[in-house]
């Protein structure tokens, strides 16, 4: 080399604009993201680890595409494996409860009406059913509030591969899980209009769901930082 003049070029392999240069050992490195665009997961710069692969981008829930949810019928099948879930621990309060106050453990298999009526004339039975129906309540919040915040599912929703989440796409805290599950009483009211709104609405999100701020998806589309902070 020799002469003032010399201006060095880039080196051999330097990334053109948009680009980088492929290494063994690290996924495949994005150009700058475009506007609407999402690197893939686990993305890190180079020289650093990165996190687990996952078959797309992330995305927060709030722009994926209908397709990322977990719709109505499929939602209704987790529902129901819930229901059988939690039949047993519901008959088993039920009859301690009503075995204390002195009650049959079968008085509570009677028809509605039938044991509304009973309930009426005696009022230690009516306090049983009442305290039966207020344990039965605790027991489906401990359910779905630890289940949602801890696993981000409960056990239905585990089976059908499908996960609530909040609006970064991680699992709901306690408190928010908390909330959705109080908020189904509302879903229930007026014919279970609240449930059934999740058929029609774009991101099928229950009426629980608007005031919880959550959104189910299937598992996929979980943020992978829901793994590193290991829940």
């Amino acid at each position: 080399m020799s002469g003032g003049n010399y201006q060095p070029g880039p080196p051999q392999g330097y990334p053109q604009q948009g680009g980088y240069p492929q290494q063994q050992g690290y996924p495949q490195q994005p150009g700058y993201p475009q506007q609407g665009d999402y690197p893939p997961a686990g993305y890190q710069p180079y020289g650093q680890g990165y996190g687990p692969q996952f078959p797309q981008g992330f995305a927060t829930p709030p722009v994926l595409p209908t397709e990322c949810f977990g719709g109505f019928w499929i939602r209704f099948v987790a529902y129901f494996i819930d229901a059988l879930v939690l039949t047993i621990p519901s008959f088993v309060i039920g009859a301690v409860v009503l075995s204390v106050f002195g009650f049959s453990p079968t008085a509570q298999f009677e028809m509605g009406f039938q044991l509304e009526m009973a309930a009426g004339r005696d009022p230690n039975l009516q306090l049983a059913n009442n305290l039966s129906s207020l344990l039965q309540i605790l027991m489906g919040w401990a359910y779905y509030g630890i289940m949602h915040s801890q696993k981000g599912a409960t056990l239905g929703k585990m089976a059908l591969g499908l996960r609530v989440v909040e609006q970064n796409g991680l699992y709901p805290s306690f408190a928010r899980a908390t909330g959705r599950y109080f908020a189904t009483i509302l879903s229930s009211c007026l014919c279970l209009i609240g449930y059934f709104w999740a058929g029609f609405h774009p991101q099928k999100r229950a009426l629980h769901d608007l005031i919880a701020g959550t959104w189910v998806v299937r598992k996929q589309f979980v943020n992978p930082q829901q793994m590193q902070i290991g829940q």
